[in-house]
């Protein structure tokens, strides 16, 4: 069964929001064990998600749209992601790649049109349950911008919830929460 997560306020789609363009999104180097890694091979397929998120905290929320093809390359070491997601104020591509570095880890990048520039990722995962740390420049704002994005599968669908956060790498605003669907 897919978890849910309670509604919160962001501090806005393009800087923390790059939580949601990151919805499906990591890019890294490729270690042999990617391959039988069952979080990575869960999340092959293409993917409709749709879920909500704020474009300011103080905002009403908006409903956003995601389509995201999902494979395994270099032999089945890497998970690439290729898709575009929307809300009624902005959209563009996202692209990724993310690799199980082994012991519950994983690590990569991401393009999205909320980052200036590669965001790099990192976390952990065990059972049905992956948590990234998205290191980004906001491609509004220029400044060094820091989420966190919780990934959980189950009845074959999965549940992005992203996060900014604070200096102290607190959890500060959600940005977003999107249910990724087969399609």
């Amino acid at each position: 069964m897919v978890r849910t997560a309670n509604k919160s306020r962001s501090r806005g789609w393009r800087s923390a929001g790059a939580g949601l363009a990151l919805a499906a999104i990591w890019l890294g180097a490729a270690p042999a064990w990617a391959a039988d890694d069952p979080f990575l091979s869960s999340l092959v397929g293409d993917w409709i998600g749709r879920g909500k998120a704020r474009t300011t905290p103080t905002a009403a929320e908006e409903l956003v749209y995601c389509k995201i093809a999902n494979r395994l390359v270099d032999g089945g070491k890497t998970l690439e992601q290729k898709g575009r997601c929307a809300v009624a104020s902005n959209s563009g591509p996202v692209k990724g790649k993310i690799s199980a570095s082994g012991g519950g880890r994983y690590e990569g990048t991401l393009e999205s049109f909320s980052t200036n520039g590669v965001a790099t990722i990192a976390g952990t995962g065990k059972g049905d349950t992956l948590v990234l740390t998205a290191n980004f420049t906001d491609r509004t704002t220029r400044k060094p911008s820091v989420a966190k994005i919780t990934l959980v599968t189950g009845d074959g669908k999965y549940r992005l919830v992203s996060e900014a956060l604070d200096a102290n790498g607190s959890p500060k605003v959600k940005t977003g929460d999107i249910l990724f669907d087969r399609q």
